[in-house]
């Protein structure tokens, strides 16, 4: 029950004022501000001050100077708890004397206010005085951040200041002292610990051990004892000061590893090393935690197992060289999202249905944090994933664990991720070197650089073995100028004194090696660059020695192949005008008979008397004509046999035509065919060899005659014709015999395939090959009706081309 009395009671209120003033302790009110709004007589008295109704005073001039603030903060608390405070301090009597006096402060229903009452003390002057320095000494510990205790020297527990209780969680923050003997003892005997180690003779400045903290965790404490002797030499109690210091010893402890292990990745050890030692380090500081680190390929489309040391096996099967977007797992969404990702409770997370989450509810953790490791450039290199069976909030210094580690995971990552690529890179340049080292030898093609100003050079091994010279040799152009064959040395330095100018270089020499071989080289060089003034060349020398000798041999070969086809062209002449003996024979005596007639006529004429001149000469004439007829029958059958080099000269393929149908008009005569020839007028010339184009016309005529050969009940009809087609002259010729199969048109050209029974089937084979070296084609057709058409076509000479 609060009592209600205010500054202005008044004489109408007797019987309150008369028992307050007759109640043997000392009674006093204060406001806010610490002013005595009233006090009882006995108080007046004992303090040798009258205060009356109007004066008011600040009590703490009444307390002792060393109590003054800490009884008016206990007055504050009274009046914000709204609760009952006691507690001993010393009030100033009339005669200036100070007292002991147990003050209890009870808040008033009235704004703030709060009464007091005050029952002296009859303790000896001795124990006075020991509790007043009990008092000062424990106000004291209480000030003090570290735990503090006060033990006496029966190893009793006399007093814990408020650090020492939070510590080991005797009461909540703020409360009243609890009487300490309601500690545990196991807590007790943790707290004895140091005294007992000084008591037993370990005089060291600094005790550490372990004792349990008020979360349950064991913490790593530091503790000084210090005794409080009396100025008699005796020994009133012990105090013990206790240190935590669990969070410097992880600090350094996370300090050196951090040390270790990065000097681990400075020195290239594996990552998955590194990883390792990082989770030992990470399960040490927080034993409840199941960490892994997870690594990305170079791609970063796959996982790569760095680290689960406390994990099953099983965790290792789920990621090691899966795909990153295969699982919508915790982790590869952190991987592809780049963000971290927290699941504090997995049944309820549609995680949970992941083979990550399955894995987790399999081994009953149910709280995960992926937090992706990023590259210097952005992107994902890992994945530092955090397991716990429940969601527990991580404390600051758990985090700061975390980050540590995670960013020492990505430094050793990103410097594993460099090595992979550098290796990767170096392999591909070793395999390109090999390569071109390969396809130099092959094609013993070598390369190298070269400022020609400064003589300073780079050979390629290729380079040195082309030159017979030896790797060790430094290379200079005078090394390769003493390899310079003596008829090519002038043009070498030549092609040098270009390139000082700048000029690049395409040439063909020769060297003469260590065996004497002479070998031909081909050199090219380009201006890549300019260093200063200074051309920097880049070129390769090929050793073309096998290609000289390849195309000479091709030359000898060409040459002795086409030596064959003008062998194999004459006989198939000489072939081709055997059959046509009869006419030959017709077309030669034809003539010889007039000269012979021509002549008897001319003797007779000669022999009359008078001879008759006139008459005579025009038989002479008539013998002149039939000589030159069978001069140029002769003539032309020379021309055919002989083996002379084709010669290319303007040819009217008209007329060419008619001097073939003129040598083959009787055998077509005597075997009942009739030509027809529809030579188109006006055609311009063509260039080509006469014999060669009439032994294909000829060939071609006496392939229909033959075709025909055999052909009863149809006429035998035969077609020469020519035509112009843009800039070229076909010349086609037509039968009417057995004809040929579609599908054996091509064939007909190829050597050896021949239609006749005697064939041997070179003909059309060679005069293809005669049209094809006057640019021109040749082929064959089945007739729509009965027969063959087989054509050719030549370029023709253009107008302006054509001789006047």
């Amino acid at each position: 029950m609060s009592i209600s009395l205010n500054e202005e009671a008044t004489p109408t209120e007797p019987d309150a004022a008369l028992i307050l003033d007759h109640l043997p302790g000392l009674v006093w009110t204060t406001d806010e501000t610490g002013t005595i709004s009233y006090c009882n007589a006995r108080f007046g008295e004992y303090a040798g001050i009258d205060f009356g109704l109007s004066r008011s005073s600040d009590w703490a001039s009444v307390l002792h100077p060393d109590d003054a603030m800490f009884a008016v903060q206990y007055g504050q608390r009274a009046r914000w708890t709204d609760g009952h405070t006691v507690i001993n301090a010393r009030l100033r009597r009339n005669d200036g004397d100070f007292r002991w006096f147990e003050l209890a402060a009870s808040p008033l229903a009235e704004g703030g206010k709060v009464c007091w009452l005050g029952t002296e003390l009859h303790e000896s002057a001795s124990e006075r005085a020991q509790e007043e320095i009990g008092s000062r000494l424990g106000r004291f510990l209480n000030c003090l951040s570290l735990p503090a205790l006060l033990i006496t020297p029966a190893l009793e527990l006399e007093f814990a200041n408020h650090a020492a209780l939070r510590w080991y969680g005797f009461r909540p923050e703020g409360s009243e002292q609890e009487t300490p003997a309601d500690m545990e003892p196991r807590k007790f005997d943790e707290i004895l610990l140091p005294l007992k180690a000084y008591m037993e003779g370990e005089q060291t400045a600094v005790v550490s051990y372990q004792a349990q903290h008020a979360d349950g965790t064991l913490r790593w404490l530091d503790a000084q004892v210090v005794p409080i002797i009396e100025e008699s030499g005796e020994l009133t109690n012990y105090v013990v000061l206790q240190n935590d210091v669990q969070d410097s010893r992880d600090a350094a402890y996370l300090f050196g590893k951090e040390m270790e292990i990065l000097d681990m990745v400075a020195r290239g050890t594996p990552s998955a090393r590194v990883l390792q030692e990082l989770c030992n380090v990470v399960d040490d500081l927080i034993p409840d935690l199941l960490c892994c680190f997870l690594e990305l390929s170079l791609d970063r489309k796959f996982f790569r197992m760095g680290a689960a040391p406390r994990l099953p096996s099983e965790f290792r099967e789920i990621f090691d060289r899966k795909s990153v977007a295969a699982d919508k797992n915790a982790c590869s969404v952190a991987a592809l999202s780049k963000k971290a990702v927290e699941i504090q409770n997995l049944g309820e997370s549609d995680h949970r249905d992941t083979s990550m989450g399955q894995f987790m509810l399999a081994n009953k953790l149910n709280y995960c944090h992926a937090i992706p490791i990023l590259s210097p450039f952005g992107n994902t290199a890992g994945i530092f994933a955090i397991l716990r069976h429940q969601y527990t909030e991580l404390k600051p210094h758990e985090l700061q664990i975390i980050d540590r580690a995670a960013h020492i995971a990505g430094i050793s990552i990103d410097r594993t991720r460099h090595e992979e690529a550098l290796v990767k890179r170096e392999t591909q340049f070793e395999r390109s070197q090999a390569q071109l080292v390969a396809a130099q030898r092959i094609s013993s093609t070598g390369s190298f650089t070269s400022d020609i100003q400064r003589d300073e050079n780079i050979w390629s091994e290729e380079f040195y073995r082309i030159f017979d010279l030896d790797p060790k040799l430094a290379p200079s152009i005078d090394a390769v100028r003493e390899r310079i064959h003596p008829e090519d040395l002038e043009r070498f330095n030549v092609e040098m004194q270009r390139g000082l100018t700048g000029e690049g270089s395409d040439f063909v020499f020769r060297i003469i090696r260590t065996d004497a071989s002479v070998r031909f080289i081909r050199g090219l060089a380009k201006v890549t660059r300019y260093v200063g003034d200074h051309p920097i060349f880049m070129g390769t020398v090929q050793d073309i020695t096998e290609t000289k000798r390849a195309e000479d041999a091709l030359r000898r070969g060409e040459e002795a192949l086409l030596k064959a086809r003008e062998e194999l062209a004459y006989v198939s002449r000489a072939m081709t005008i055997s059959a046509l003996t009869t006419s030959i024979a017709h077309e030669v005596s034809q003539p010889l008979s007039g000269i012979l007639a021509n002549a008897n006529a001319c003797v007779r004429l000669l022999a009359l008397d008078p001879p008759d001149i006139a008459t005579a000469a025009d038989t002479a004439r008539r013998t002149i004509r039939d000589t030159m007829r069978a001069t140029e029958v002769v003539k032309r059958l020379r021309a055919m046999f002989s083996r002379q080099a084709p010669t290319m000269e303007e040819i009217d393929l008209n007329e060419i035509a008619r001097e073939v149908i003129a040598l083959s008009a009787r055998d077509m005569r005597e075997r009942s065919i009739v030509l027809e020839s529809r030579l188109a007028s006006g055609l311009p010339s063509v260039r080509g060899d006469r014999i060669q184009l009439q032994q294909v016309i000829l060939n071609l005529v006496l392939n229909g005659i033959d075709a025909m050969a055999e052909i009863e009940g149809r006429p035998r009809r035969l077609l020469v014709l020519t035509s112009p087609d843009e800039d070229m002259l076909t010349l086609s010729i037509v039968d009417a015999g057995v004809g040929i199969a579609a599908d054996s048109a091509e064939r007909l050209f190829e050597p050896f395939f021949t239609t006749k029974r005697n064939g041997m089937g070179i003909g059309l084979s060679i005069s293809r090959s005669i049209i094809e070296n006057h640019g021109g084609s040749m082929w064959a057709t089945p007739n729509d009706g009965p027969g063959t058409t087989v054509a050719f076509s030549i370029p023709k000479i253009p107008p302006l081309a054509q001789s006047v």
